[in-house]
This record gives C-alpha cells, structure tokens and sequence, in this order.
C-alpha cells in the first residue's frame, strides 16, 4: 500500500479517536459521540478494506513473478534446443567450405556461404531472444569482472570476418582498454552491432570497427559505407521487430538488447547517419569502480 495511504488512514483514525475522548472530557450531547465514532468505525472499515487490497496485489505480483521464472527457466533450455544443432549445421557447413571433404565448385560455394552466414544469425537470434527473456523478467545477474576490451574486440572481428566473409577492420591503437562489464554481453552487443552493419547496407564493402578511450570510459564505434537511412527509418531503428530496413533480413531484436545491454552497463548508445553515405553506431561504456560494481552485484 502507498505511503500516502497508510498515513492518512492512520491519521483519520487518531481524529476519530481523539474526537470520541474530547467529546467525553468535554460532556457533549450524544450527537457529538456518535460522529466521532462513526469517523472512527469508518477509518477502521477503511483500514480492513486497504489491508484486503493489499494482500490481494501482493498476491498477484507473486503469481506474476512465477510466471516470469518459469517462462526464464523454459527459455534456456528451448535456447539450448535450437543453438546445438543450428551450430552443428554452422561447422558442417564451414568444413565443407575449407573443402577438407573434396572441392567444391563457384555455385556449391555460395550455397555453403549462405548456409553458414544463416546459421550463424539463428544462432545469434537464440542469444538474443534468451536474454531478452531474461532481463525482461527481472531475473538477470551481470557477472562483472575487469576484461581487456581491445582482446574481446579482437577476437569478434576475426570470428565475424570468417562467418560473413566480409572486411572488418578493427582501429584499437593506444593502450588496451580495460573496464569492469559483463564480458558476454559485450561480445552479444559487438556480434549484434556488426551484423546490423552488414545487415542493414549490404553493398557496403567495409565494416570498420574502432576502440577508443575518453575521459569517462570507452567507446566502441561500429561504421559502415552503405546506404544509411532516413529519418524513419532512424525513428524506427529501437523498436521491438523493426528494423532500419524492413524490407531486408533482420528482426531490429538486436539492436534493442544492445541498447540494453548499454544501459544495464551505465552508457548509452548514438547513432549518426546519412542518406548514401552510411551509419556509424557508437556505444559508450563508462568506467565503472571497483566498488560500484560491488553494489551491482
């Protein structure tokens, strides 16, 4: 029950009271009794009557939480379900292409190219709805520790450039950046920023990449020379299933939990774009003490 609430019950009630005592210490007339009883019968129906509420909201926001974990604790193992085979077709697929088995023709090669880049984004899309569900229903736990960025980056850009056989160049001069994140969900948001560069403008013929450090922490820029987009399309980019190009590939999920993950961190994200000549993603991460992490935890 609200605050508000209470006190004014309880303070409804102490008028009642103290109009029942003064009116017995000053002798009134019966009338006078009667009305500061009332006032206090009725402060006491009103205070069973918010005292029920309550425990009936309490008991819904308790089968709401039941709810939110049992769909939690589905969606791990659907997850689980869906990424093991999808990941055994991804390295059948890759295998074929190193035509360890035998050599493979121009036309074989693209089937395998596209049944690899499309296992790879089934993959990602199980990532993506997983832990979606899992912030959603109040049950995620960052696991923070202290990680080298420039290490993770690096490690992103080679394994994308393999799967979606596409330049990546990664700028990350300087010393290596080092803040307290959740590891994983930064490589979830890396793995969700490139793909939407190459997603979102696929005659771009380089995706850049760069690292670099501000007086508040690291930002990771993620830039492409493809087409861009347009004011509604920008307007549209963090919506839930919609996507800056709606009529190519992409559910528009990834960017949402990317924006998420962000924030969950204490950044944010920025999107600068132009018509023709592409969109560049920057996403800040402030540098988190050790003791702000603590708390968190």
């Amino acid at each position: 029950m609200k605050t508000w609430i209470v006190v004014s019950i309880a303070f409804a009630q102490l008028l009642g009271f103290v109009s029942v005592v003064v009116a017995l210490a000053r002798q009134e007339t019966a009338p006078g009794i009667v009305i500061g009883a009332i006032v206090l019968l009725v402060t006491i129906a009103l205070l069973i009557i918010g005292n029920y509420q309550w425990r009936s909201l309490r008991a819904d926001i308790n089968r709401v939480r039941l709810v939110a974990r049992q769909s939690a604790d589905r969606f791990p193992i659907i997850s689980h379900e869906i990424r093991t085979p999808l990941s055994l077709i991804k390295g059948a697929s890759d295998l074929l292409l190193e035509e360890s088995p035998g050599k493979l023709n121009a036309r074989q090669k693209g089937f395998m190219r596209s049944i690899s880049a499309n296992s790879m984004n089934l993959v990602d899309l199980a990532e993506d709805l997983l832990t979606q569900a899992r912030i959603d229903s109040g049950l995620f736990t960052m696991k923070m520790d202290r990680v080298d960025l420039r290490s993770i980056c690096q490690g992103i850009v080679k394994e994308l450039h393999s799967a979606l056989h596409i330049e990546i160049a990664l700028d990350s001069s300087g010393a290596p950046p080092k803040l307290w994140v959740d590891s994983k969900l930064i490589k979830q948001a890396l793995i969700n920023l490139i793909n939407n560069a190459v997603k979102a403008s696929p005659e771009a013929s380089i995706i850049n990449v760069k690292l670099s450090s501000t007086d508040f922490g690291v930002n990771i820029v993620v830039s492409d020379n493809g087409s861009g987009m347009n004011d509604e399309a920008r307007a549209r980019l963090f919506q839930r299933f919609a996507s800056g190009h709606p009529l190519r590939d992409g559910t528009g999920l990834g960017l949402v939990i990317t924006k998420e993950i962000a924030e969950m961190h204490g950044g944010t994200l920025f999107v600068d774009t132009v018509m023709g000549k592409g969109t560049t993603i920057i996403m800040s991460l402030p540098n988190i003490v050790k003791a702000n992490v603590d708390e968190q935890s």
